[in-house]
């Protein structure tokens, strides 16, 4: 397996945003969020164009097939900011997703983010926004590669499919900060900063 940290061309964009839809089809947290795939989909996509301009995305290759993909932002950065992301030329996009999304789901979404960040970690930490495979081994490929690399601070994230993940992040030596209920589902903040 190979893992690659660059930005992403417009193809390759389409490849990681077709291997996060299917990683993500049955997270609960977003299934609660959004009540149609469509609008997931769309999400995944602004997602995947925003950490392409301000954030880091790491590829796993087996092959030359894309089989994982991992959103990253760095030592105290949101994992979201208006302003970076019109900074970054992106009003267009957030336009058309507002548009085409419903109402409730971003009521939904804009919630969900804001119970989330009032927990977020404030010491200085690298933030896993999103990692999502297709194969068996990539996903913890890609996480060892990111550990090793990120080994100047801390890694921080928040775990929306407990029951599915908890033994993967266990298993990479991360630990349980606090549990918290987002509108119905539990989301575990995790980190793998020592003596927590």
């Amino acid at each position: 397996m190979m893992v690659s940290q660059q930005k992403l061309d417009r193809k390759k964009i389409q490849e990681a945003h077709a291997l996060l839809i299917e990683a993500f089809k049955n997270d609960p947290l977003y299934q609660m969020v959004f009540l149609e795939q469509a609008e997931l989909n769309r999400y995944l996509k602004i997602m995947l164009q925003y950490y392409n301009r301000a954030g880091t995305i790491f590829t796993a290759y087996d092959q030359e097939k894309m089989v994982a993909v991992s959103l990253w932002m760095h030592q105290q950065e949101h994992f979201f900011s208006f302003r970076k992301a019109l900074k970054n030329r992106m009003a267009k996009e957030m336009l058309g997703f507002a548009l085409k999304t419903r109402f409730s789901s971003l009521i939904r979404m804009i919630r969900e983010a804001w119970m989330t960040e009032r927990y977020h970690d404030d010491r200085e930490h690298h933030y896993l926004f999103m990692i999502g495979s297709i194969q068996k081994g990539a996903g913890s490929g890609l996480l060892e590669y990111a550990i090793e690399k990120y080994d100047d601070c801390p890694i921080y994230l928040e775990n929306s499919n407990v029951i599915d993940n908890w033994h993967f992040y266990e298993r990479h030596d991360f630990h349980l900060i606090r549990r918290i209920d987002v509108m119905g589902v539990y989301v575990d903040l995790l980190t793998n900063r020592k003596g927590e």
